[in-house]
């Protein structure tokens, strides 16, 4: 009886967790969209690509690597790779006809995606390596920002940004409508914008 309370609370703190993802990705991708996002779509989606490899993502938190924040997981296990063997690589994620700002890691001439996904992803995927990326701190090094080019970069590049603007505006309305976030999220899936 005790192991299914814990099983059913590990449910649904994922569940919560996995909320607060779509909610947030909702959000991030409907920002207004601009020249300059236009142009480094188009460049970016020049570039050449790699094939990346992602662990399973118990190994990856078990290895203490977190959910959500590959940047860092990437930028920690280069800092803290003795061999130097490792290397961070920021570029963009292929997702649909968005990419998505992401980072991985060389290590030992191989690519390897660090960061563990709540839902279930593909092993190996497509990546595009962004020479022109560039880290800055800010908040007295408290926080990194990505530019390129002397422009601060968005967390995506997307193809049709009134698109995810419209569909932003949807997932509003159902989840007002008492639709939950994940049932919002499936709606979405299905409905054509």
């Amino acid at each position: 009886m005790k192991q299914e309370a814990t099983t059913v609370a590990a449910g649904t703190a994922a569940n919560i967790e996995l909320a607060d993802l779509i909610r947030r990705n909702v959000e991030s991708m409907a920002f207004p969209p601009s020249e300059i996002e236009a142009a480094t779509y188009e460049e970016v989606s020049a570039l050449p690509r790699v094939v990346v490899s992602r662990p399973p993502a118990e190994e990856l938190l078990a290895t203490g690597f977190v959910h959500h924040d590959c940047h860092r997981n990437c930028g920690e296990q280069a800092a803290n790779d003795r061999d130097g063997k490792s290397r961070q690589v920021t570029g963009w994620l292929p997702h649909g006809e968005d990419l998505i700002l992401h980072s991985v890691a060389i290590i030992a001439n191989q690519w390897i995606c660090l960061t563990p996904q709540l839902v279930p992803a593909p092993n190996r995927f497509e990546f595009i390596p962004d020479p022109h990326l560039e880290w800055r701190n800010a908040d007295g090094g408290a926080t990194r920002t990505a530019f390129r080019h002397g422009n601060e970069v968005p967390k995506a590049l997307r193809r049709d940004p009134g698109r995810h603007i419209r569909m932003r505006d949807e997932f509003l309305v159902l989840v007002a409508r008492g639709h939950s976030v994940i049932e919002a999220r499936d709606l979405m899936a299905t409905s054509a914008f």
